[in-house]
């Protein structure tokens, strides 16, 4: 449908969608629904930017393990609430299924989709509609409000996020969720209606239910975002009192759906602190954080953080470059003359609003680590919405070459996860080895790869429990925020000294290794691949009960053996 001329100014949507230099009429004309909300200035545009997502959103589906820290962990939780569906279930005698719980979304969702479908793709399918939830959610954001939507490409290259490099897939889900309550948020401030704001409290209590951070976060963007959009919503000659009056409804009103999220989240807090008050704190490193100089200069480590060779932050810092390359070409192109008046300005408001948290927000809080670097993201996007747009005389220029690091940042990402499949089929091919229904644990040398970073295969024995239907070690169920959670007194008591992230404190006879006998080993480098290495691995493992346990798998680096039967008399 085609937009009047006269109405250009007044709709932003309208104006973000027209190519620059053309009229309203043409191509604009001929798109309508999905097409028009996934399409760019160009149809070029329009297939680079999404061959890029594509590839960022095919890349999870080249290995056969992800490579995602804690992913497993909450892959086999998903496989055990789809089994707690069966009111027979024997898993109802050591779990327990709680839905009142802010970190729930994802295992529930992937749990219903595994009644269908295999559970591992099922996972797969669920983090894939993550990355492009957050994909389309930027792209709407642009289209929202006026800005070029080839920017769209720089936010390509922290899709895959830090978040989601350490497998926090709640939290992943639940950004692609803010960032589409964003979209309507901003459309209330600008154009309140009742369909935007149910949209909002749709999109606010979905975001809660899947992770309280988020919704944090949340409240925070769209706060900046509705305050500067009902701000500019106001003429200038009403402002006084009654005008500043009107910004302030019309921002509440654009915010006051969000309540239903938030109050949401604040009766599972009450509930839980209940439970276990001290799950709420870390009285060792709570509040603890790097000084703020580090926080600016390691930013793309923060943000990023997931490639062995750093390529990663070396992309982002180039869309960082080029971020602040715009600002200083337009206003030396403008002299302070601003973009043409029939054009949205930036929308700086989430930018310094997100900085702030970024900046203030320490690395452990409330009992929860790893929280300041997930704001990365979020800068990002603000920033990418700060952004200036580009002078005429460079614009098509520039607007290329942010289209091909948006295509850089998915292919290298692509790259990684081949080279990530190769490094951990043998992994993968070990877990098919062994018998389902059984209880395994990990013993791990060596839990990062050379494609990624940070761990990727400490909680492998997870793998086991979600694709063989059995239990591992060191489970997530302990936790209360999760929505399943292990019974009292249906587990063994923890070890003194736990091996899930040193594999040299495994103690074969302990009470709790005695509890799981499957053990899933990945070896020391300088030991043998081939069937030589045999005897050193049992010995490094099992020490004295070396010629007691039985090999059931050994490819490559990885091996498992059964230890069933091994006395129980070493220290818990």
């Amino acid at each position: 449908m085609s937009v009047p001329q006269a109405d250009i100014e007044r709709d932003p949507v309208a104006a973000a969608s027209r190519p620059r230099g053309s009229t309203p009429g043409g191509r604009a004309r001929a798109e309508s629904g999905w097409h028009r909300a996934l399409a760019l200035e160009t149809r070029e545009a329009t297939f680079l930017h999404w061959i890029a997502v594509g590839l960022v959103v095919g890349a999870i589906f080249v290995p056969r393990l992800l490579p995602c820290v804690d992913y497993p962990q909450h892959l086999a939780l998903s496989d055990v609430a789809r089994r707690l569906m069966n009111p027979e279930a024997p898993e109802h005698s050591e779990y327990v299924l709680n839905v009142f719980t802010y970190n729930g979304l994802f295992h529930l969702v992937v749990a219903w989709i595994s009644l269908h479908l295999p559970i591992e793709l099922a996972g797969r399918l669920v983090v894939a509609a993550s990355l492009i939830g957050m994909a389309t959610a930027v792209l709407a954001l642009l289209r929202t409000l006026g800005r070029p939507l080839t920017y769209a490409a720089l936010f390509t290259p922290v899709l895959f996020s830090f978040s989601l490099g350490w497998g926090f897939a709640n939290y992943a889900m639940a950004s692609a969720i803010a960032a589409w309550a964003s979209v309507f948020v901003a459309r209330s401030a600008m154009r309140p209606s009742w369909g935007a704001a149910a949209a909002v409290a749709i999109l606010g209590f979905a975001c809660a239910f899947a992770h309280v951070l988020a919704m944090i976060i949340l409240c925070v963007f769209a706060a900046a975002l509705a305050l500067e959009l009902s701000w500019r919503s106001e003429p200038a000659q009403r402002f006084g009192a009654r005008g500043w009056l009107r910004v302030v409804a019309r921002t509440t009103l654009a915010l006051l759906p969000l309540l239903v999220g938030c109050l949401y989240c604040i009766a599972v807090y009450h509930r839980q602190y209940t439970w276990d008050p001290n799950m709420y704190r870390d009285p060792t490193i709570e509040g603890s954080a790097p000084p703020l100089w580090q926080k600016a200069a390691f930013f793309g480590s923060f943000a990023l953080d997931l490639f062995g060779d750093a390529t990663d932050q070396i992309v982002l810092w180039v869309v960082i470059g080029v971020m602040a390359w715009a600002v200083f070409a337009a206003r030396k192109g403008r002299r302070g003359s601003g973009e043409p008046v029939d054009v949205p300005p930036p929308v700086v408001a989430p930018f310094v609003a997100m900085t702030l948290a970024y900046f203030a927000t320490p690395m452990v809080l409330i009992g929860t680590h790893l929280i300041f670097p997930r704001l990365g993201q979020w800068l990002v996007l603000a920033a990418v919405l700060a952004t200036p747009r580009m002078p005429d005389a460079v614009a098509s220029r520039a607007s290329r070459y942010i289209l091909r690091l948006g295509l850089v940042g998915g292919a290298n990402l692509f790259a990684h996860c081949v080279l990530f499949a190769w490094e951990t089929n043998d992994a993968s091919a070990v877990i098919d080895d062994l018998p389902p229904g059984g209880a395994a644990t990990a013993v791990i040398w060596d839990p990062w790869t050379i494609a990624f970073r940070n761990g990727t295969l400490t909680h492998l024995a997870a793998y086991y429990g979600a694709r063989k239907h059995g239990q591992w070690a060191f489970a997530f169920a302990r936790y209360l925020s999760v929505p399943v959670r292990f019974k009292p007194n249906s587990q063994p008591a923890w070890p003194a000294r736990g091996w899930e992230f040193e594999g040299e404190a495994y103690d074969p006879r302990c009470a709790y290794a005695r509890a799981f006998p499957l053990v899933i080993i990945k070896a020391p480098s300088d030991i043998a691949r081939d069937g030589s290495g045999e005897s050193m691995v049992r010995r490094l493992v099992f020490k004295k009960d070396a010629p007691s346990v039985r090999l059931l798998s050994h490819h490559g680096r990885f091996w498992a053996f059964d230890s069933s039967g091994l006395p129980g008399d070493g220290v818990l």
